[in-house]
C-alpha cells in the first residue's frame, strides 16, 4: 500500500518536472526573461512542488490505513480516491504539458524579426545560429519525453474509462496489471535513456564518470599486486 501510493506521488512529480522543463524552455525562447517563468522553474518551486505530490501521497496511506487493509488486487488503484487526487491532476500537468510545449514549438518556427538587423557581426550571428540548433535538439528531446508520457497516460485512461463503464469485467487481470504497473514504469526507466542519446553533455558527464571509477578500480587493484 505504501509503495503503491508513494509510487503514484513519484510518477505525477515526474510529470510537473517535465512540465517544468516545458516552462524554461519556453522562458528561453523570450529575448527577456519572464519574471513569473523564472519564479515557476526556480529550486523554491521545485521543491514545494516535490513535497506537495508526496505529502499528497502520504496523505492517502494515511486514508487508507483508517480504512483499513484491501487485497492487493491491481484494480484497487482505480478507486475514486486515486481517481482525483492523482489520474484527474495527472491528465491536468499533461494537458498542460502539450499546450506550452505547442506554444515553445510555435515560437521557434515563427520567431519574432528583430528590426534591427545592422551591425550584427559574424561572431553574433554563428551564436545566434548555435543556440538555435541547441534549442530545436532540446525541443525534439522533450517531444520524445512528452510523448511517452502520452502513451503511458493513455493506457491507464483507457484501461480506466473501461472501468468505470461498468466493463471491468472485460478487463484481463494480467493485462491491466501489465498496463497498470509496468508500462507506468516506463516514463522514468526511458528518460534516462533518451537523455543519454539525445543529450551530449549528459553523455560526457556519464563518460568522465566511468573513466573516474576505473582509474580507481585501475590504482586499487595496481596497489593490491604491489
Amino acid at each position: 500500500m505504501v509503495i503503491l501510493h508513494l509510487t503514484c506521488g513519484t510518477f505525477i512529480w515526474s510529470l510537473i518536472q517535465t512540465l517544468l522543463i516545458c516552462i524554461e524552455r519556453l522562458n528561453a525562447t523570450f529575448t527577456i526573461k519572464k519574471g513569473l517563468l523564472v519564479h515557476l522553474t526556480s529550486n523554491k518551486c521545485v521543491v514545494f512542488c516535490f513535497t506537495l505530490c508526496h505529502s499528497i501521497a502520504v496523505l492517502r496511506i494515511g486514508i487508507d490505513m483508517i480504512d483499513g487493509p484491501v487485497p492487493c488486487d491491481p484494480k484497487n488503484s482505480t478507486i475514486p480516491l486515486i481517481l482525483f487526487t492523482q489520474d484527474i491532476p495527472c491528465v491536468g500537468v499533461v494537458v498542460s504539458i502539450i499546450s506550452c510545449y505547442g506554444v515553445v514549438v510555435y515560437r521557434m518556427t515563427h520567431p519574432h524579426k528583430s528590426v534591427q538587423t545592422s551591425g550584427v557581426t559574424t561572431s553574433q550571428s554563428a551564436k545566434k545560429m548555435a543556440d538555435k540548433i541547441r534549442m530545436r535538439k532540446s525541443v525534439i528531446t522533450l517531444g520524445l519525453i512528452i510523448a511517452l508520457v502520452v502513451v503511458v497516460l493513455l493506457l491507464r485512461g483507457i484501461a480506466l474509462f473501461i472501468f468505470y463503464m461498468g466493463n471491468e469485467s472485460k478487463i484481463n487481470d494480467t493485462l491491466f496489471m501489465i498496463i497498470n504497473n509496468v508500462f507506468i514504469m516506463l516514463n522514468p526507466l526511458l528518460d534516462p535513456v533518451i537523455y543519454i542519446l539525445r543529450i551530449k553533455k549528459y553523455r560526457d558527464h556519464l563518460r568522465c564518470k566511468c573513466i573516474k571509477r576505473n582509474s580507481v578500480s585501475d590504482v586499487s587493484n595496481l596497489a593490491t599486486h604491489s
